[in-house]
């Protein structure tokens, strides 16, 4: 995986991808300076950092730390190629602790109480499975054999937990040794909160930042909300929803990541801990927050409980704004979610909108 670097246009030079769904409603005249797109490749996709309003020294002073941050953590996160994560697995993996930089270490912090909430549905330290269905690639569809049904059973008898990692100072240890970190499921939570935390402190007021889809919010696009598109997952569009200033709109589904069943099926990348499976009964989740960590770990937590388990996972992560598609085309969306969305389809509800708050905040779990 290459580094970050940097691409910059000016807005109007540039035609949007549609892979990445992000619509703006555009004044009749921009503030200041001329918008501007800038382009980092990092995390093994592009992160799209589009700027309204920022004075040319400015953006380009935030976008070079930007990208050095960028490139920071992905020496440090990484999964399989090798990173100060792979290091620190590989003692975990040998029974001994290990030195981790302070990042790792906030990921770990950060990641306990958001796993303990989900009932452990989203837990980064099962890294080892995840790379046992192939998963730990760049190439889809995965073609490797999937893993033996007694390997599963193994697994799920020594299932690691990120309960069973302990910080001491600057050092990890596990006292699981199948423990065996993957952070992919908040990483990018963590990165889009760092991007609006650096583009604050260098007075850029307006932006709009888009991490392989997943985006995160800052000011507005010259007066207007921001208008983000939801990805269909069987196809298109689903619909938009506004984003205000720090919002964070996180999607994860079965579309891009995945590899086929037995039976011909499609088996996305999300993994069921419970069962050591890819999950199922999901096809596409979104959650809108005012916090991309929360919104990023969310966001797998209800793919893995699916339409059974969305509502009881949506309440004991605080959630006001989610919704699921199921994979027979059914829609579980939160009250406040509905009131946010301009839906160009309409899936089959499956029940009445939930009532879990009237915003989108989080909210006593």
């Amino acid at each position: 995986m290459p580094p970050a670097a940097s691409t910059s246009e000016p807005l109007r030079n540039r035609l949007r991808r549609p892979a990445l769904l992000v619509l703006l409603l555009a004044a009749a005249c921009s503030r200041g300076p001329e918008p501007r797109l800038e382009t980092l490749h990092v995390f093994g996709t592009a992160t799209e950092v589009e700027l309204r309003g920022a004075e040319p020294e400015r953006a380009q002073a935030a976008i070079a730390e930007i990208s050095a941050q960028l490139n920071q953590r992905h020496s440090e996160w990484h999964a399989w190629e090798p990173s100060e994560l792979t290091r620190i697995n590989a003692a975990f993996a040998a029974g001994e602790s290990a030195h981790a930089p302070a990042s790792v270490i906030d990921l770990v912090r950060r990641s306990k109480p958001l796993s303990d909430a989900s009932e452990g549905l989203f837990d980064p330290a099962i890294g080892g499975l995840i790379r046992d269905w192939g998963f730990h690639t760049s190439q889809y569809p995965v073609q490797t054999p999937q893993p033996r049904a007694d390997a599963l059973a193994r697994w799920r008898q020594e299932r690691p937990r990120i309960g069973d990692v302990s910080i001491a100072g600057d050092r990890l240890s596990s006292r699981n040794p199948r423990v065996q970190l993957d952070f992919g499921a908040v990483a990018e939570g963590v990165a889009g909160e760092l991007i609006l935390d650096t583009l604050r402190r260098h007075g850029i007021e307006h932006a709009l930042v888009s991490l392989g889809g997943d985006v995160v919010a800052l000011g507005d696009g010259d007066g207007r909300p921001w208008t983000v598109a939801i990805r269909d997952p069987f196809g298109g569009v689903l619909g938009g929803v506004e984003l205000g200033d720090g919002e964070a709109l996180f999607s994860t589904g079965n579309y891009n990541k995945f590899r086929a069943s037995p039976s011909g099926a499609r088996w996305g990348h999300i993994l069921d801990p419970r069962t050591g499976y890819p999950a199922r009964g999901a096809a596409a989740v979104v959650v809108l927050h005012p916090d991309p960590v929360v919104a990023d770990a969310s966001a797998t937590a209800l793919f893995v409980a699916g339409p059974a388990g969305f509502e009881r996972i949506a309440r004991r992560m605080g959630l006001g704004c989610a919704l699921m598609v199921t994979e027979e085309n059914e829609m579980l969306v939160t009250a406040a979610m509905k009131a946010r969305l301009q839906l160009l389809r309409d899936p089959v509800p499956l029940g009445d909108a939930l009532d879990l708050g009237a915003d989108c905040g989080a909210r006593n779990q």
